[in-house]
């Protein structure tokens, strides 16, 4: 059964998915910590989320000023309108003289940050879904 009972159910399924591919890639950083030359991989779906976060809460609020077109020659907007998570390489470590710049202590400290974000939003999911049974079973009962 497949209910939608918050708006922002979309976006916690979001965020619970970008949180699971940065804690995989994290691992994968955390496991290289001894190959010559790796560079640690990160996501950053922060802004992405922020992006879908105002499209899903704020869409009849927009600020944004949308461009005339008054001519067929005009060029069509551009930019990163899809929501997908960005790849970047983590370099802001000095390399290792075999060219590795994996800090383990960066990338525990990243493991265990995203493991309580995504924690919370498990809570946060359980508490709404626990809320939504108990109206109806309270529901039910009043008959």
């Amino acid at each position: 059964m497949n209910i939608v009972y918050n708006q922002a159910m979309p976006l916690v399924k979001e965020a619970l998915n970008a949180r699971a591919l940065r804690q995989d890639l994290i691992s994968g950083n955390i496991a290289n910590v001894d190959t010559p030359f790796y560079r640690p991989k990160d996501i950053d779906f922060e802004g992405v989320l922020a992006k879908k976060a105002d499209e899903v809460f704020n869409s009849g609020n927009k600020l944004e000023l949308n461009l005339a077109k008054t001519s067929g020659m005009h060029l069509n907007k551009s930019g990163n309108d899809d929501f997908k998570s960005t790849l970047f390489f983590r370099d802001g470590h000095m390399a290792r003289n075999d060219g590795n710049s994996v800090d383990l202590d960066v990338e525990t400290t990243e493991m265990s940050k995203n493991s309580v974000m995504f924690n919370a939003l498990v809570s946060g999911l359980r508490k709404a879904g626990s809320i939504f049974h108990n109206v109806l079973d309270s529901s039910g009962k009043m008959q």
